[in-house]
């Protein structure tokens, strides 16, 4: 069986950590009047939110319900559009086959081998291949709005374990970093034996950009796929750079899996608007994920990023700059406060200033198809 082959797959079930299915069915019944709700009032809710620089458990407790729930059923409507909308875009599959291992210092979970990797791709008749990375708990499809109308030859891969249909298969339980990183390294590699004479772009949004910053630190291969990739440029979108960063993964990490409502406790630790909203989009996506695998990696990034000052981040920075034809860094205006202290260590090092941004859009909204249309093709 070849390396892009498809491949069957193996839905036994888990007792692995699942949001409980009568959360969406109740909540999407209350999430729609509490919508009009705030609609018709949302000057009395956004003074409820912002009033005490803090937020009441009661106003937690109603727009937990409607917030997660009518994302819920928005969201698989608004998926299930979008993929009629985009016939362009076709599903991949690479096979993890057993040469996977020689990317790996630390040594690979066996389970993997003989599974798959899935991804998007959108093909165009262009020089440049972009390969997207997306952030923990995520899947490839947050790229396909910007795919469909791409003048770039476009894939979206995503990482192990980590598309919906997966979580119930015990094949596709937690990995380590290690793995999750060699088996990226095995992917830049099929994907370019694939298309030889394209030049390639990385993307990576949040922890998709940790995993391209991580690739020297883990990958055997590491040199030798820059050498023989011709990698043109990389764009690291909200990358981690310090323990303030890491606020949602820590959170993550410290849910206990025996009381998956706990998960909804998340919202009540934020303290501003801006914060509960950045919340709530984040935990309506990895609402039908594996909470195994996204606590797994969100432990393993909090202990990678376990530091109060840019320098880990620059010098891991600065080595991707080595091995790369070019690197872009672009943070949202949640971390605006870190992009002064960044700029300086980069200046100090002799890397180049005018490669950092500090954007005007939120989180979430860096990889949006506006953003990324105007970003993208301004940089390649």
């Amino acid at each position: 069986m070849g390396p892009f082959a498809p491949q069957k797959v193996d839905s036994s079930p888990s007792n692995r950590f699942r949001i409980p299915p009568w959360l969406a069915v109740v909540s999407g019944v209350i999430g729609s009047v509490i919508g009009i709700a705030t609609n018709l009032y949302s000057a009395e809710f956004r003074a409820a939110l912002e009033g005490s620089g803090a937020l009441s458990p009661t106003v937690i407790s109603v727009l937990i319900t409607a917030v997660v729930a009518g994302a819920t059923t928005a969201g698989v409507y608004r998926l299930s559009l979008q993929r009629r909308q985009q016939p362009g875009i076709t599903p991949g599959v690479i096979t993890i086959q057993p040469a996977a291992r020689e990317f790996a210092d630390a040594g690979l979970d066996e389970k993997v081998v003989s599974r798959s990797l899935h991804y998007l791709e959108a093909k165009r008749d262009s020089q440049d291949l972009v390969v997207f990375l997306h952030g923990l708990g995520l899947d490839a499809n947050d790229f396909r709005a910007y795919m469909a109308e791409s003048r770039y030859h476009c894939i979206a891969l995503t990482f192990y374990g980590f598309n919906d249909f997966e979580k119930d298969d015990d094949h596709y339980a937690p990995i380590s970093l290690s793995s999750h990183i060699a088996l990226l390294g095995y992917a830049l590699d099929k994907l370019h034996r694939k298309y030889p004479k394209k030049r390639m772009t990385l993307v990576g949004f949040s922890f998709g950009a940790d995993m391209i910053l991580l690739l020297d630190e883990f990958t055997r291969k590491t040199t030798k796929v820059f050498k023989t990739i011709p990698i043109h440029k990389t764009v690291l979108l909200d990358p981690n750079i310090t323990t303030r960063t890491t606020t949602i993964s820590s959170r993550i990490a410290k849910v206990d899996q025996a009381e998956p409502n706990k998960l909804l406790e998340l919202l009540s630790s934020a303290s501003r608007l801006d914060e509960f909203r950045y919340l709530c989009e984040y935990l309506y996506k990895i609402l039908d994920k594996d909470f195994a695998q996204v606590q797994r990696h969100a432990r393993d990034v909090v202990e990678k990023w376990d530091v109060d000052t840019p320098t880990l981040f620059l010098d891991r920075l600065g080595r991707l700059i080595r091995q790369t034809r070019g690197v872009h860094v672009i943070l949202s205006y949640t971390f605006e406060d870190l992009f002064s202290a960044v700029n300086e260590g980069a200046d100090a090092r002799g890397l180049d200033a005018s490669s950092l941004d500090c954007s005007q859009v939120d989180h979430f909204e860096l990889i949006g198809a506006a953003f990324l249309k105007e970003r993208l093709e301004g940089l390649l």
